[in-house]
């Protein structure tokens, strides 16, 4: 009878003991920092991919909004952040982000947005030779739940080049945010200076 790898150190391995100890070790956090999920493979992460002239959400985020065909886009220039959340076809500067409805499965689309783009390359001071990826999180504001992009989070992409990324080179230095920062990183006040697109 033969045995895999797994099986012969599953059999031949020695108990650890029970700690004689209850308690639990009380570990202090401070200093530790949570690490950035642009470090690690993100393919099916929500994002937001914005080149010179227009932009792109990608299915991951229409996944998250399932059967929303408008959205809202707000902005708030300070923080240097972009919240989108789900909009009536009707309302006031509701953006059509997908393709299909109905009957037919939602697909993402490009939205053209010459100035918005520009407005965002110059707000951020970025290259116009790269386009760049940002990462989505969920947030919650008035019990309703919205997708955060921090622009300051960004991976950038030479335009044309095939799948080679770039990340801030400040971040070299450091692994995410402090533990005792993180959360407060992602708490958002829409009364806090968020903004529609048009008003920027």
């Amino acid at each position: 009878m033969e045995h895999n790898e797994s099986d012969y150190l599953f059999n031949n391995s020695i108990p650890i003991e029970e700690s004689t100890s209850a308690e639990t070790e009380v570990v202090d956090l401070a200093g530790y920092q949570v690490t950035k999920a642009e470090l690690f493979a993100h393919t099916r992460e929500p994002s937001i991919t914005i080149w010179e002239t227009r932009m792109k959400f990608n299915m991951a985020c229409l996944r998250r909004f399932p059967g929303v065909q408008y959205i809202q886009i707000l902005i708030h220039p300070e923080q240097r952040r972009i919240i989108i959340r789900p909009s009536e076809a009707d309302a006031p500067d509701s953006l059509r982000w997908a393709n299909g409805g109905g009957e037919k499965e939602l697909k993402n689309r490009d939205l053209l947005c010459k100035i918005f783009a520009a407005k965002i390359y110059d707000l951020m001071q970025w290259n116009k030779e790269y386009r760049y990826k940002i990462l989505g999180r969920p947030v919650i504001c008035d019990g309703e739940i919205l997708f955060l992009f921090r622009l300051t989070d960004f991976e950038l992409f030479a335009t044309g080049a095939k799948r080679h990324s770039y990340l801030p080179s400040d971040w070299r230095d450091y692994f995410g945010i402090p533990v005792e920062k993180h959360e407060d990183a992602y708490k958002v006040d829409l009364a806090d200076g968020y903004i529609t697109p048009d008003k920027v």
